[in-house]
């Protein structure tokens, strides 16, 4: 079993990260579906306002992390494509 080539393996991680991009699509229309589903007078006073700030906060963290996927996605590529070169080089003497 060789190794595949650069294109192929380009081809092969962008599949990969596409799978986690279905996954994220997924979370992000849940996370959509409950805020449409919680209104402003669902639960109301101090804890309810402390408990939205809280959830707020990991939304916006979830987000930024979703939304850093498509350079993350093309850093690992580009990444794996020049150790795949790397790897199909002739080695020196040999």
């Amino acid at each position: 079993m060789g190794v595949p080539d650069e294109d192929k393996l380009g081809n092969l991680c962008r599949q990969d990260m596409n799978r986690i991009e279905v996954s994220a699509t997924s979370i992000r229309t849940a996370i959509k579906q409950v805020n449409d589903l919680v209104g402003r007078d669902t639960w109301v006073g101090h804890a309810a306002d402390v408990w939205g700030t809280d959830l707020q906060g990991r939304m916006g963290a979830l987000g930024r992390l979703f939304n850093s996927f498509p350079a993350e996605e093309n850093r690992l590529v580009s990444e794996a494509q020049k150790k795949q070169a790397q790897m199909s080089s002739p080695k020196p003497g040999g």
